[in-house]
């Protein structure tokens, strides 16, 4: 699946609400399946820094494509990570390389559902990945 395959399957689920705060407790409800990652990478290796809640992102590849696990200590952010996720496991490193946090809450709806500090938080982890899967 590409991108903007996966991108638009995603906002379809937020093109049902017409409320950025019903949205936003979608995003709430979708952290709360994040099955987040154990304990031993809930370290600074893995840690997510700039996010205001405690937030981890593990990168592993397999065969080009790339997977990740994420975490964190509150459910909008296990959601936000949880949309991350969605996008990019089983993608290249030239697609996440690719992504830009801003336009990715643009094209699925969610720019007026998400605060700045956790639109800075998403900037971050996506940063934090991108840092991972390109050895920096």
């Amino acid at each position: 699946m590409n991108l903007d395959y996966k991108k638009n399957k995603i906002k379809e689920t937020f093109d049902f609400f017409e409320d950025p705060m019903d949205k936003y407790i979608q995003i709430i409800e979708i952290g709360k399946k994040n099955n987040g990652i154990s304990e031993k990478f809930k370290n600074d290796e893995y840690r997510i820094f700039g996010c205001a809640s405690m937030a981890w992102v593990k990168v592993e590849k397999n065969k080009k494509k790339y997977y990740i696990d994420t975490d964190s200590d509150t459910f909008i952010v296990k959601g936000l990570l949880s949309i991350l996720k969605t996008l990019i496991d089983g993608s290249t490193i030239e697609e996440i390389n690719s992504l830009k946090a801003e336009s990715i809450f643009i094209d699925l709806g969610l720019k007026d559902s998400i605060t700045s500090q956790r639109t800075n938080g998403f900037i971050n982890a996506l940063a934090t990945i991108k840092k991972q899967i390109n050895g920096k």
